[in-house]
């Protein structure tokens, strides 16, 4: 999938990606799991470059969900911030054609430091970024109280559309509560949804050899469902829970749609 085409950075907006160093990224996993983590970035005219490794979760968002915000941040030598440069665009791994360009805009700025190109090389395209400032004048010197005050300036950089509001699968599930013991789905269950634990563990079962037999037990962060429901078929396996779960619910025909999007 490409990126969304965008205008180059204004002249302030390069200078300031010029003189930072770590960039702050947000980013989401499909079910909207929010993850952030800094990494050493470069940049040139209309893109920021980072490398990371590809067993991350901030690789494993990326491949879910193409959008992520970042944030550069500024601050005084009493740690008080003074600015900060906010975005909010596109990312997927740099191509084999664009890799010259960002393996040189990486050693330009970190010729110093080779171990920080170790990894995956990603591309972010902002769509949109902005500049905050903060301004300490009406702080009182004396006590160093008060909040400081705030002024912005947004760049709109994008050519063809604004940023959605969320990626493949939406992230308003609809959310589900099962006490211990309590049966989430069995065999020959209409719905066949899958699900996502907020809070709590699950026990998934299958019959075998005359007996059931566990599958797995999962706890939070973890998705699971009856993958003979993608195919049509009817389900063979009993998901319970085994301490009172908060789920959050996806529809089977969402999970198979995502699927079908991987390579």
């Amino acid at each position: 999938m490409l990126l969304t085409p965008v205008r180059p950075f204004p002249k302030d907006v390069l200078e300031y990606l010029r003189v930072h160093h770590i960039i702050t990224l947000s980013t989401a996993s499909f079910t909207g799991m929010p993850h952030a983590n800094t990494v050493a970035y470069a940049s040139e005219e209309s893109a920021i470059y980072f490398s990371i490794g590809e067993d991350t979760t901030v690789a494993r968002n990326v491949a879910d969900n193409r959008y992520m915000s970042f944030t550069i941040d500024d601050y005084t030598t009493d740690w008080r911030k003074v600015r900060e440069l906010q975005g909010v665009g596109e990312c997927q791994p740099v191509q084999l054609d664009d890799r010259d360009g960002a393996l040189r805009a990486l050693h330009e700025k970190f010729v110093r430091s080779p171990a920080r190109l170790f990894g995956g090389l990603y591309r972010i395209r902002p769509l949109e970024v902005h500049f905050v400032d903060y301004d300490y004048a009406r702080v009182s010197a004396d006590e160093g109280v008060g909040a400081p005050e705030l002024t912005s300036r947004v760049y709109q950089l994008d050519e063809v559309s604004t940023v959605p509001p969320h990626g493949a699968v939406s992230t308003s599930l609809p959310s589900s509560t099962f006490a211990a013991g309590e049966i989430i789905f069995r065999p020959g269950d209409p719905g066949g949804q899958f699900y996502v634990i907020v809070d709590g563990e699950v026990e998934v079962r299958g019959e075998g050899y005359g007996a059931d037999q566990t599958v797995v037990r999962l706890g939070a962060g973890r998705m699971f469902g009856d993958q003979a429901t993608l195919r049509g078929q009817r389900g063979a396996l009993t998901a319970h829970a085994v301490t009172d779960c908060a789920l959050l619910a996806i529809a089977r025909d969402a999970v198979r749609d995502l699927l079908l999007q991987q390579p």
